[in-house]
Order: structure tokens, then C-alpha cells, then sequence
């Protein structure tokens, strides 16, 4: 996995990790990096808890035979994923517009101060 991929998908966890926790859940992370999931997410009164694999949303760059450019790339949980019930939540990295100002990754891994 390239350098911008990796920080890219661990932003995304975090921004996931930090809105459930804003939200009054605990949020906990798998030790093991096969995990088919990234988080385990606590209700904090009730106990019950879900999983959730995290996607930074993507954009088609062109037409397709079955999609259109600026379609939203919808990842396919797979077959574990599906057993498990495990969720699948995108959080934005880009607009697909471009009009939007788009999260670089210096200000991810240095922010502004």
C-alpha cells in the first residue's frame, strides 16, 4: 500500500473513531491489520456493539459502461464482512466536483497550528 493510501485510510479512521466518540460511543481498534473490520463500536448504555469498516469515499474519473464520471465508488462488503455484519461507513476525503477544498495530506500528518 503507497504512503498517501495508508494516511489517507488512517485519517479516515480517526475522523470515524473521533465522530462515534463525539456521539457518546466507545470506540475501540483490532490489534491484527487483516481484521475485516476497523472498529468496534460500544453504546455505553446498552452494551451492544457493532463493527465498522471504514472507506474514504471515492470518485469514477470517467464514464464506465454502468456508471457515470463523478459516480460514487461503492465497496461490495465481502462474504466475512456480510456474515459478521459488519458496516461499511465512507467519510469524505474529496468532493466529487473539485470544487470543494480537499484535505492534504501535510495538513493530516502536520496541521496548521
Amino acid at each position: 500500500m503507497s504512503d498517501e493510501k495508508s494516511l489517507k485510510g488512517t485519517w479516515a479512521e480517526l475522523k470515524a473513531a473521533s465522530k462515534y466518540t463525539k456521539l457518546g460511543f466507545f470506540v475501540s481498534k483490532p490489534f491484527d491489520p487483516h481484521c475485516p473490520f476497523d472498529l468496534v463500536v460500544t453504546n455505553r448504555d446498552t452494551g451492544e456493539s457493532f463493527l465498522v469498516d471504514v472507506k474514504t469515499t471515492s470518485y469514477r474519473k470517467q464514464d464506465s459502461y454502468t456508471a457515470k464520471k463523478g459516480d460514487r465508488i461503492n465497496r461490495v462488503p465481502t462474504r466475512q464482512q456480510k456474515k459478521m455484519g459488519i458496516r461499511i461507513l465512507y467519510i469524505q476525503w474529496k468532493m466529487p466536483d473539485g470544487k470543494a477544498k480537499d484535505v492534504h495530506l501535510s495538513e493530516v500528518v502536520h496541521p496548521k497550528q
